[in-house]
Parts: C-alpha cells; structure tokens; sequence
C-alpha cells in the first residue's frame, strides 16, 4: 500500500509538471484550453476556471492530457476558430508539443538545484583499491588514497569524483587529481581514454580505470520482500531484522548475502527480530542461474552501517549548484539515451525496462531513504518521462514533432488519413512497449 502510494505521488507530481508545460505555452500561443486532467477515467474533482478550462482529477491516475480546442474534434464557433490548435503557425504547434518534454527537464535542473544546494550525503572518495595495469595504478594511485580535488574542483564525495572525471572522459584528457597525504597534499595524473558509448553500458567508470571505491554495508533489515518468493512463503516480513542463520550471528547485510548466496537449495534456519520479539524462519533459497542462492528480498539502505569519519557532505551555493544541476541533467539525459541506442541495436537488455510496479518500488524505497533520496527519483524519472515523450513514436509528443517536421520540409501537412494510419502504428508500437514493461515487473516479481 505504502509503494502504491508513493507511485501516485510520483505520477502526479510528473504528469502535473508535463502537461502543465503543454498548458502554459498553448495560453501564450492564444490556444483555448477546454481541460487539463490528471488521471483518466471518472472525474473525482472538477472545477471550471476563470478563462473557462475544466481542470480535472481523475481517478485512474496513469497519466494525464491537455484538451484544446481542435477543430478536426468537433465543430468550432466561428468567433472561437482563431483560438484553435490547428489554426496556430507550425512554430506555435511545435513549441506547444515540445513544451510538456521540455518542462520535465527543467523540472529536473530545479530538483537537482534543490539538491546541491541542500548538501548531498556520500562517502569520502578513499580509494579501497586499485586494480593492476588500469590507468589508476599506472598514475600511481593506492589504496588509502583521499581524492581532495580533481583539476582544482573541490571532490567531497565519490558522487562528485565520479561527476568530474566523467566530464574528463566525454572528450578524453588528464584529470590533475590532488591527494590528501596528512598534513600535505600531493598531485597525480590520471589519463582517462575518450570514453567508449558501447563499454560505458557494460562497466562503470571508476571500475574501467581501476578504482575501487571504500565500501559500506546496511544492518541486516528487510525493506521489501518479493511476492511469491521463498522469504514469502517462510513468512518474512518487511522491517524484520534478521539476527542470525543457521545459529551464527548476521552483523550486516553482506553477512546474509553471503549465506544465502552459498546455500542454494538447502534449508536455513532464520532467526528475525519483529516487533521486539525473536522468531524462528526456515527458508531455503532458490538456486539462480548463476547458481546462487536467492531469497527474494531488498535491503532497507535507510540504516547504513559506516564510520562517522568516512561521511562527507556535497553541497554548493546558489550559482554553482545551478551549474551543476544543469550538468547532472544534461549527463543523465545522455545516459538515458545512450541506453535506449543500446536497447534498439541489441547491446542492452530490454529487460532493464521498467513499468508501475518497479516505478512504485524504487519511489517508496528513495521516500524512505529521506527527501533528497526522493526528489533525485523524481529527478530521473522526470528525465526519463521527458525523453520517451520526445522519441518519434506516433501518439508521443516525439510523433507529433516528427509530423510537423514533414510538414515544414513538404511545405504542407500529410493528409488526415494518411496521419490516421500512422496513429494506429503508434498506438500498437506504445501498447507492445507497456506490455513490455509490465512483463518485466511480472518476471522480476514471480521469476
């Protein structure tokens, strides 16, 4: 209930930023709006504003419209035509298609801005270890190193680090990084190829350059439990801390991995503490493909287990949290894209797609790890959301973009009919795409 909840919250908060986008710039365009409803379905709130638009909360809140006045949806007042969608010049309908994408995009500079600004928590960049003949040991990089500053840019956390030397390797450079040897600071070079698109899917970047980063664990607490799983069916809770396996004593959450990881197939005896009471568990774990153990649970990583001393906090003034805001934006975007490249040419699973269920589970786990956690899920999904949005599959704004670029190079619009068809296909190619995603929540909760 909580992540159906937190689903909502997400849904809206999205959908209100996107077609708010849409709304604003029709009003500036001179376009009538007749309604803006969040949600479909049956209205459960409705009021009628000043200028006459229906504004409307509908109760099956998977989405959301704009309804302007169209003359190809109905007939129009002959004194109304001049305010109609159709009747707008082609940069008008551009700009008020491309304003719902663009909107969730500056709704994440905004989000991020809020965070920088706010101070983000990480953990100190302390080099746990570096990997022999990677660039890292080549630039004379060991493990206790505390990376102060990369070319002059203070680093407080790892977050940070990883921020600058990706900056470094869109083009390729040297990234002066400054270490922190007690009492005095000393300088390395570290050279960082121009990075590959196809590789920077398959492996991060800290790893590719032989960086380890210091870890941490999270005490041995349960946050979600998958449906139908052998932690299920044994009778393992949300908020359960687990106190010991098979009579030897769990300290954190690597130690429980561990255990169940080793032991596919065979019966373990759990102890977990609920509610100030010890109970006794039998689970045993499905055996994985890879041929480890699996219980079907998540770690609640609102309890990290890490020394005072290894905490740090990101965080900048107004100008400079801006700019890196924008840069956060810009990398994520790129990112997402990059993947989607990936996804199209075979190189990235489509299984990484994700529908409600998965969207509900990551927005109720980030809600509960604090707001900061919160606003950079709504962040990225907002960018997310954005760029599928700008993708030219007919339906989408991408489509609708996509048509009026037809347009601009024929000099006239495709016929009615011939954008009917090529509707039809974007509704088929969104539906294949949603039964898609949810079949991947459905695999990831009973497979």
């Amino acid at each position: 209930m909580q992540s159906l909840l937190y689903l909502l919250l997400t849904l809206a908060i999205l959908v209100i930023v996107h077609e708010y986008g849409h709304f604003w710039v029709a009003r500036r365009c001179g376009v009538k709006v007749l309604k803006f409803s969040v949600g479909f379905g049956k209205p459960l709130w409705t009021k009628i504003g000043k200028s006459g638009t229906e504004y409307t909360l509908s109760w099956i809140p998977l989405g959301g419209f704009v309804k302007m006045l169209y003359e190809r949806e109905g007939s129009v007042h002959p004194d109304e035509v001049k305010f109609a969608f159709n009747q707008q010049s082609l940069g008008a309908r551009t700009a008020i298609v491309a304003a719902g994408p663009v909107a969730n995009l500056l709704f994440a500079i905004v989000a991020y801005w809020l965070i920088f600004m706010m101070g983000i928590p990480g953990l100190k960049p302390v080099i746990a270890e570096v990997e022999p003949e990677t660039a890292a040991s080549y630039a004379q990089l060991v493990a206790g190193d505390d990376i102060k500053a990369v070319n002059g840019r203070v680093t407080p956390t790892w977050n940070s680090v990883n921020r600058a030397l990706s900056q470094i390797a869109e083009e390729g450079g040297v990234a002066e990084l400054t270490l922190d040897y007690g009492e005095s600071e000393i300088e390395r070079q570290l050279v960082i190829a121009r990075a590959n698109p196809d590789i920077a899917l398959r492996e991060p970047l800290l790893a590719s350059l032989g960086l380890k980063p210091i870890q941490f664990d999270f005490e041995p607490r349960v946050a979600l439990v998958v449906e139908n799983s052998a932690a299920e069916r044994a009778g393992l809770e949300v908020s359960d801390q687990i106190i010991s396996i098979d009579n030897s004593l769990v300290t954190s959450w690597f130690d429980v991995v561990n255990r169940v990881q080793s032991n596919p197939n065979k019966p373990l005896g759990f102890v977990v503490e609920r509610n100030g009471e010890n109970i006794r568990l039998q689970i045993t774990p499905k055996e994985s493909d890879e041929g480890k153990g699996l219980i079907g649970v998540q770690v609640d990583t609102s309890h990290p287990i890490i020394a005072d001393d290894l905490l740090s906090i990101e965080q900048y003034g107004f100008i400079d949290s801006l700019g890196k805001a924008s840069y956060q934006t810009w990398s994520f975007s790129a990112a997402t894209l990059k993947s989607l490249a990936g996804m199209v040419l075979g190189r990235v699973s489509s299984e990484n797609i994700g529908g409600p269920i998965t969207i509900a589970q990551y927005a109720s786990t980030s809600a509960k790890q604090g707001l900061i956690a919160f606003i950079s899920f709504l962040a990225m999904i907002s960018i997310s959301l954005g760029l599928l949005n700008l993708l030219p599959i007919p339906v989408l704004d991408g489509g609708h973009l996509m048509l009026y670029l037809i347009e601009w190079i024929r000099g006239e619009p495709l016929a009615d009919a011939t954008q009917f068809q090529i509707q039809k296909v974007g509704i088929i190619l969104l539906v294949m795409l949603m039964f898609l995603a949810f079949f991947n929540d459905l695999s990831r909760l009973f497979g």
